[in-house]
């Protein structure tokens, strides 16, 4: 860094360019879950990315287990199997669409496959890459949508932003 005469500080090509690229990184928290919201999320993604200097995605799915669901004694004998599926055959194939596109469409990403609570799970990951924003679905999977009443549907598509909205420390974007 150097001073001109009025005292203004200036700084030398690399330190600017470095202070730029810094200001514009755009770090975004996707979370995914291979509904239609999925589609939705990267095409937001690929057009919010368009023409910014600098965007990184963390791709993000969360499987949660139930906790009513009875294993017949073997709860400690099939934990680690359980888990192992719920990432390989649930979260991968999804993680692996999803970054294959933003890769195509020129966006940094990366990937990570979470198994716990939604909300916890979506704010430590948030925290621990540094992400500015936060993209969520606006509907819940179509498993769950087929089955449930209209009052519970709603309460359900606004529970997951509403705890996030009033926890994060990032933005939330819903991405309808």
């Amino acid at each position: 860094m150097t001073a001109l005469g009025n005292g203004a500080p200036t700084f030398s090509n690399s330190q600017s360019a470095a202070r730029v690229r810094a200001a514009k990184l755009l770090r975004l928290l996707a979370v995914v879950d291979g509904t239609e919201s999925t589609n939705r999320i990267v095409d937001f993604i690929t057009a919010f990315s368009e023409g910014r200097a600098a965007t990184e995605a963390v791709v993000l799915n969360v499987q949660s287990k139930r906790l009513d669901a009875r294993l017949r004694g073997y709860q400690n004998f099939k934990k680690d199997e359980i888990d192992d599926r719920l990432i390989n055959e649930l979260a991968l194939p999804i993680l692996n669409s999803v970054t294959s596109r933003l890769e195509k469409a020129g966006i940094l990403c990366s990937s990570k496959a979470e198994i716990g609570d939604p909300v916890t799970t979506i704010l430590r990951c948030a925290a621990e890459n540094a992400c500015n924003v936060i993209l969520v679905g606006a509907q819940p999977s179509k498993a769950l949508d087929s089955w449930m009443p209209d009052t519970m549907r709603a309460w359900l598509r606004a529970d997951l932003a509403l705890r996030l909205i009033a926890l994060a420390p990032a933005s939330i974007v819903v991405v309808k």
